[in-house]
């Protein structure tokens, strides 16, 4: 008897003991649960959306045309209910039917509620990845076509229409990367279809897109546009309301299925990317431009596919490069593509002189103007007597740059930052530098004459550290080790004053 009241006491007390833990563990245990199945539902819809509603609201839920698009916050927070009902039932009077088994579709109960599951949880950008694997590409950044009826139509608007007409095919054809298929703007551009743009005087836009917006990835059109042409843009752009109020728009271009195992069909979308995303600053033939000379032995000989893929990717950071980091905006498949496209130039690529393009096109219209031969401009005036000229602003000042040691920092407001990485590639006086986050960055080391009798030697595949300071168009480096060789050298000292003009030279 008192052996079972013992057994009895005990068993109270584990279930005394086990209610208050499971209690305690079972709400993460449940929401643990409800993700995973979060993540299985979204899995299984992604390949549904893919196959079935791709093709109208694009393969990263961006929206086509008139198709809403699902990459939406406002979808994220609707009525659970709301969503199934009209992607079972579909909506009246619209291009969307319904997809349930008993209103003729072919979709279950199960199968919506995993597309509902994907509207409202989804990482668009990897449902974009996933369809571009299964060879649909988005079709996110080639230029609409513009069809000759929406021309003829916004022509006939007003006595000015043709010209508006005109802007309203150059923005398509030149614009809409940076600044959205409707001017909507994007990560790389502003939105142009405003009142705060439309408010700007017309000689104020022509002037901003003949010349470009410094220290933006707007860049001058006046070699690419004609008078004319920017005259006829900046006219549309200053009446894109009145076109937009007649329901006149630039339908974005649909998704592309393609083979991915198709060699041939790789190297035609990565053509096709290039010419709608890169010729604008790299050239329609990769001579280059604003952008490097991709088109050259210099660039294709160096560079292995996977340091293009990372400076498609991440971007550049290099003298006068802007290159924005497009590893956000184009996916797996496209990136791949690309690399193949400027790989085939290869074998039949110049020798450019200058493939990172310092001295290519670009200068402001004051600067481009032809000499006037009678009037030379004379030194000496607001420049500092028995300086050097150039070079980062603490330099110019007279203050020092601080100790050479790494980390130092010198005061005027510029930092010093160190760089460890691999060299790429060192012409004359200029050091390509892979660092170790995989960004490209190029430094000038001194003149040609002082790095070439300095002693200390540098190849490709060498490991090492340098100390630097971003001056207006390059950097410019204060000390250098090779850290696989053990050599070191000193290029400025703790004055700031670099070491081939303190020598004298």
């Amino acid at each position: 008897m008192n052996y079972n009241k013992l057994i009895s006491f005990l068993a109270l007390l584990i279930l005394i003991v086990a209610l208050p833990v499971y209690a305690w563990r079972e709400p993460p245990r449940m929401d643990q649960a409800q993700a995973d199945l979060r993540q299985e539902f979204v899995s299984d819809a992604a390949v549904i959306y893919v196959e079935n509603c791709s093709i109208c609201h694009g393969a990263a839920g961006e929206g086509l045309g008139s198709m809403p698009a699902l990459d939406n916050p406002a979808l994220q927070t609707a009525v659970y209910d709301d969503l199934f009902k009209t992607i079972a039932r579909g909506r009246y009077d619209t291009a969307m039917a319904g997809w349930h088994e008993d209103e003729g579709g072919s979709l279950n109960d199960y199968q919506i509620e995993e597309l509902v599951t994907l509207i409202r949880y989804a990482d668009w950008s990897q449902i974009g990845e996933l369809a571009a694997q299964r060879g649909l590409i988005p079709a996110t950044l080639p230029v609409p076509e513009v069809d000759e009826s929406l021309l003829a139509e916004v022509t006939a608007l007003a006595p000015e229409g043709s010209q508006w007409a005109a802007g309203l095919q150059l923005f398509a054809a030149n614009c809409t990367l940076c600044h959205g298929v409707n001017g909507e703007g994007t990560d790389l551009g502003v939105s142009l279809n405003t009142e705060e743009v439309r408010a700007v005087e017309q000689t104020e836009l022509e002037r901003i897109i003949r010349e470009g917006v410094p220290g933006t990835l707007m860049a001058s059109w006046d070699s690419s546009l004609t008078a004319v042409e920017i005259t006829a843009l900046a006219e549309f752009l200053k009446n894109w309301d009145q076109i937009s109020a007649h329901d006149l728009a630039l339908t974005p271009p649909e998704p592309v299925r393609i083979d991915v195992n198709n060699p041939e069909d790789m190297l035609s979308l990565g053509e096709r990317i290039y010419t709608t995303t890169c010729t604008a600053c790299h050239g329609e033939n990769g001579e280059g431009g604003v952008g490097p000379a991709l088109n050259s032995q210099q660039i294709l000989t160096r560079d292995t596919d996977e340091m293009l893929t990372r400076f498609i990717i991440n971007g550049g950071r290099m003298p006068n490069n802007n290159m924005p980091p497009f590893g956000d905006r184009l996916t797996s498949v496209e990136i791949e593509a690309l690399v193949r496209f400027l790989r085939a130039w290869e074998p039949t690529a110049p020798s450019v002189q200058n493939p990172r393009g310092t001295a290519q096109g670009g200068g402001s219209p004051w600067l481009r103007a032809t000499p006037d031969a009678a009037n030379p401009v004379q030194p000496g005036t607001n420049q500092a007597q028995g300086q050097g000229k150039g070079g980062p602003p603490w330099r110019d000042s007279g203050t020092s740059p601080g100790g050479a040691t790494p980390g130092g920092a010198p005061p005027g407001g510029v930092t010093a930052v160190t760089y460890t990485g691999q060299v790429i590639a060192l012409v004359d006086n200029l050091l390509t530098l892979q660092t170790t986050d995989g960004v490209q960055l190029d430094a000038m080391l001194g003149p040609p004459w002082f790095w070439s009798a300095s002693g200390i030697a540098l190849s490709p595949g060498d490991q090492i550290e340098l100390e630097g300071f971003d001056s207006t168009d390059h950097m410019e480096v204060n000390w250098l080790n090779n850290l696989t060789t053990g050599e070191s050298i000193q290029l400025r000292a703790a004055d700031g004053v670099p070491v081939w003009n303190a020598s004298g030279g």
